[in-house]
């Protein structure tokens, strides 16, 4: 019995090898985008917890400026009942350097550690290195190699202060918290004699501690960092400094990568789907096709269980060799994708073949198949030797003629495109539907890449970053009075803004606290429902923290701050992946309920159109020197940015790529089919005068408006609901309301695109139609 299946099986495959062959090559691509991404989604967790036991990295890690009060830091550390271990060792905060990243020149902060220190937590660890260093010799994270192109003995320069440093790269190491330009400063090294010229170089206001806390309780750590960070602030300390967990710089590394594998697993389902749908098709095409033959098998004695078996078995072989070289071609890209991933995670990704992920796409994929074929094939139970060989009802077409040749007043070619458009409406239903979700992903992507590399202000939105040029710190706490006016008074000043942030707590649970005098003078709103606080008693929380601690607006919700606690009023909610999304807002005279001796000690600085923010900084030195530390927050988020914007438009190139094969094979395998069905209709058709080029006319535009369909309806989704996929994809991170920009010349080329190949494909297809003859019919 079993060789019988197979011999009908394969009589099957033989029949339809351009039909095979196409769902072979679908099936291909959607394993190969599932297995990318299934490994990424599945490994990422679990590598980055190797790295982290491999480096040692501590539980807390903080960076603070050399000050009297570093061991009442250290003495808070060691009293914490649940501290196992902790160090604390000399470190260079450099907060705005500028350096070239990627091509462009980018600000950001470099937190600088001697190599040859003693150290037992956060190892120095190398992916390569030169074999001879000297006090000129600098060690990068591998987001400069991966991101940026840097080689090992390559020449490295960089800008502090006005002056120019330049190195040679020694090593890049791998970082899992400081390795990236998501997590503030970039954790640079230099050897014992490179680090103390620099050091003497730059003098003490850079000098800082790095401060490494090892628990023996994860769960305890958020307190820790809580007293910690309030402490810091309690001592007056106006420098930048940073309290971070670890697992919150992980999170805050992987979210995008996630992000992205969610994108091509979703993808990869669609071209499952569409696979699925060619199924469906090819089976009740075959059954249509072979009505008598079936009947013939019947009489002869097979059964239904048999014939519908021979299906399910041509569909699963065919899926299973369509899945051995779509997990092989995913070994060979993976190098590609392990290198964004690097860019965006700050270690070396590992290129292993993932036997479990080829698996379970492989199981995935085979399962959906079988179910789908088994479905489509039920349909032979139903048939019965007799009325299988009289064909009859069971193939005459009973629906209304809605082009009558005989009265129809359009165009002869016109009315029988028509004709044809509508006698197959199932088939043009599958088109539809497959033109459209892949227009969809198309769009979505499109659009996507836009926020990122065009307008980027939804993005920044989500992330929670404030849209400015500059950031000015006051190096003292005593500075003098009406010194943030003065400033605010520069001519090249258009607006200045007031957001300082606090780590605060609520029932244990901590986040951060942000304190402006006025969130409408903010170009990032990050508040979706009610509004930002606008008294003393009011709060706006973020929806994570809502929904943690069951709050709504109109509710009260206890803030602690430095031992003190006061219950606010909830007015708004907001949304935001910085910090995870555990953020809240007060206003400065809501701080002071907290902390009555709370004075500005930042601001937000946005020029005017066209002003340079280099020669305003040096302005500002010669008018207040010794006054402000000043970052380049605009540079700072286009560096940020530009680590994901190549991952982002690489995957767009590749879903449009795919989008486009994809609607050229369903093409293909259409019109083959439909030429093979008619072959008969189109010889008779030339032998009444009809030349080639009126049938590949005839045959496309039967089909073109199909296309159209399924283009418009993909592109229209995508323009309007490509922002609620977006919040689908970020839910977990508790954003509700995201609104994307939309460059509508960009989707409407696009679909542009989709269409003209669609037509290229159809006509170049439909020219198999010049080898049926009038001779071979008459012969036939």
């Amino acid at each position: 019995m079993r060789s019988l299946i197979g011999k009908l099986a394969w009589s099957n495959i033989r029949k339809r090898k351009s039909a095979t062959i196409t769902l072979f090559l679908l099936i291909m691509i959607a394993v190969l985008l599932l297995n990318i991404g299934l490994t990424v989604s599945l490994k990422l967790n679990s590598f980055q917890q190797e790295k982290i036991s491999k480096l040692n990295t501590p539980d807390i890690t903080a960076y603070f400026p050399v000050n009297e009060h570093v061991k009442e830091y250290e003495s808070l550390v060691e009293s914490y009942p649940y501290t196992e271990a902790w160090e604390n060792e000399s470190a260079l905060l450099l907060p705005d350097v500028k350096i070239n990243y990627g091509g462009n020149n980018t600000a950001i902060a470099f937190l600088i550690l001697n190599m040859d220190s003693q150290r037992s937590m956060g190892l120095f660890n190398t992916t390569s290195r030169l074999e001879t260093e000297d006090q000129s010799t600098i060690y990068l994270p591998y987001i400069f190699h991966g991101g940026s192109g840097y080689n090992l003995g390559d020449t490295f320069s960089f800008e502090y202060d006005n002056n120019k440093f330049t190195y040679t790269i020694g090593g890049f190491t791998e970082e899992p918290l400081f390795g990236t330009l998501t997590n503030g400063a970039l954790k640079i090294f230099f050897n014992d004699e490179g680090y103390k010229q620099l050091e003497a170089r730059l003098g003490k206001e850079v000098q800082f501690n790095f401060l490494s806390v090892q628990l023996n309780e994860r769960a305890k750590e958020v307190k820790l960092e809580q007293k910690l960070s309030e402490q810091i602030f309690g001592s007056g300390t106006s420098s930048s400094f940073l309290v971070m967990r670890t697992d919150v710089g992980l999170e805050g590394n992987r979210v995008f990568v996630n992000i992205l594998a969610a994108i091509l697993i979703v993808f990869a389902l669609i071209m499952v789907v569409i696979s699925l749908i060619v199924i469906r098709f090819q089976i009740f095409g075959n059954i249509e096709d072979n009505l008598t033959n079936i009947g013939v098998l019947k009489a002869n004695g097979y059964t239904s269980r048999q014939i519908i078996s021979s299906f399910l078995l041509q569909f699963v072989s065919v899926s299973i060799m369509a899945s051995i070289p779509g997990s092989l071609i995913s070994v060979l890209v993976m190098p590609l994708v392990g290198n964004m991933i690097s860019s965006s995670v700050g270690l070396l990704w590992p290129t292993t073949f993932e036997v479990f992920s080829a698996l379970y796409s492989l199981l995935i994929v085979t399962v959906l198949i079988l179910f789908v074929a088994y479905l489509s094939s039920r349909k032979i139970r139903r048939i019965t030797p007799i009325a299988a060989l009289q064909s009859g009802l069971l193939t005459h077409n009973f629906k209304k003629n809605h082009f009558p040749l005989a009265s129809t007043s359009f165009n002869l070619q016109f009315a029988l495109s028509l004709k044809s458009l509508f006698r197959q409406t199932k088939q043009n239903f599958m088109i539809v539907l497959i033109v459209a979700g892949l227009t969809f992903s198309s769009i979505f992507c499109s659009i996507l890449n836009f926020n990122f590399k065009g307008d980027t202000s939804a993005v920044l939105d989500l992330v929670g970053l404030e849209r400015t040029n500059l950031q000015l710190d006051l190096k003292k706490t005593d500075h003098a009075p009406g010194i943030i006016a003065e400033v605010e008074a520069m001519s090249e000043v258009q607006k200045i803004s007031i957001l300082e942030g606090r780590v605060a707590s609520t029932d244990d649970s901590s986040f951060m606290l942000r304190v402006s005098d006025d969130y409408a003078k903010l170009e990032t709103q990050t508040v979706y429902k009610g509004r930002q606080p606008i008294y003393d008693n009011e709060i706006a929380i973020s929806g994570v923290i809502a929904k943690m601690k069951n709050k709504s607006i109109g509710d009260e919700i206890p803030v602690t701050f430095n031992g003190v606690t006061q219950n606010y009023l909830v007015t708004g909610l907001s949304q935001q992946i910085n910090q995870l999304g555990m953020v809240a807002t007060i206003t400065e005279d809501g701080m002071r309920k907290l902390q009555p001796n709370y004075s500005v000690q930042s601001i937000n600085v946005y020029l005017k159109e066209g002003e340079d923010p280099q020669a305003f900084i040096q302005k500002l030195e010669e008018r207040f020197p010794g006054q402000w530390n000043v970052t380049n927050i605009l540079d700072m988020l286009e560096s940020t940015l530009s680590t994901f914007t190549a991952a982002v438009s690489s995957m767009t190139a590749v879903i449009t790529a795919v989008t486009i094969i994809v609607v050229s094979l369903i093409l293909y395998l259409v019109i083959k089919t439909l030429i093979m069905k008619r072959k008969r209709e189109f010889g008779i058709l030339k032998g009444i005068g009809y030349t080639t080029f009126n049938l590949m006319t005839q045959i496309t535009f039967s089909l073109f408006p199909v296309i159209v369909v399924g283009v418009v309806l993909g592109s229209l989704a995508g323009y309007f609901y490509s922002d609620s996929a977006f919040v689908l994809l970020l839910s977990s991170l508790g954003i509700y309301n995201v609104q994307l920009a939309v460059n509508l010349p960009q989707v409407l080329l696009l679909c542009a695109v989709i269409l003209v190949v669609a037509y290229v494909v159809s006509m170049l297809v439909a020219r198999r139609i010049r080898k049926v003859s009038v001779y071979d019919m008459i012969m036939d």
